[in-house]
């Protein structure tokens, strides 16, 4: 369901605090409808970083709200986002985030590398206060996370690793760069770099 936003809440994005105070609004006016459920939204933002929408794909229980990629970016596919932000609320209050949350947030960002929409934050909100996986450094953490990468992936990363590992073992062999790039399938600008 895409939620109706005022002029004023299609803000360009520069922060987390950004997102946070147009969904705390939002929040408010939805507990109406949900109170005491996780409500998950994603945010869709163009080039720009400014809001193109803003979505609740799945209303949940008290601590768990189930979804799944293929929902998720629906919107940002029709709506041609570029990034999104995943952002749910802990009715609780206690903002950090479980592990669930921190599994959710690396199938996501895999997703949307598959579908070229960056996943760039995700934000867990209360009515008081929200915490930022980017600015707690548990994004980065999860970017490098290799628990979601497709199989097909991961062997390309494999076959890359054992190109530039040969490269480097001929060209410490003084072999000529033609024929490094040959055998490695690296290009001879990247092999001289090496």
């Amino acid at each position: 369901m895409e939620v109706k936003l005022s002029k004023q809440q299609k803000v360009t994005v520069n922060s987390a605090e950004d997102i946070y105070l147009t969904m705390r609004q939002i929040l408010r006016r939805e507990n109406k409808i949900g109170q005491g459920q996780e409500h998950f939204w994603m945010v869709g933002l163009n080039q720009a970083n400014k809001i193109l929408y803003i979505e609740l794909v799945a209303l949940g229980s008290s601590n768990m709200a189930s979804i799944k990629p293929r929902e998720a970016f629906r919107m940002a596919i029709y709506k041609l986002a570029v990034q999104v932000i995943m952002v749910h609320n802990h009715p609780g209050g206690n903002v950090t985030p479980s592990y669930e949350d921190q599994d959710l947030t690396d199938h996501f960002i895999q997703a949307g590398k598959f579908l070229n929409i960056e996943v760039i934050d995700h934000l867990i909100i209360s009515d008081e206060t929200y915490h930022s996986f980017v600015d707690s450094g548990i994004f980065k953490k999860l970017q490098e996370s290799e628990k979601w990468v497709l199989p097909y992936k991961l062997k390309e990363r494999y076959r890359r690793e054992k190109a530039i590992e040969m490269a480097i073992a001929l060209k410490q062999q003084n072999v000529e760069i033609s024929v490094i790039a040959e055998a490695s399938g690296l290009p001879e600008k990247e092999i001289e770099e090496l």
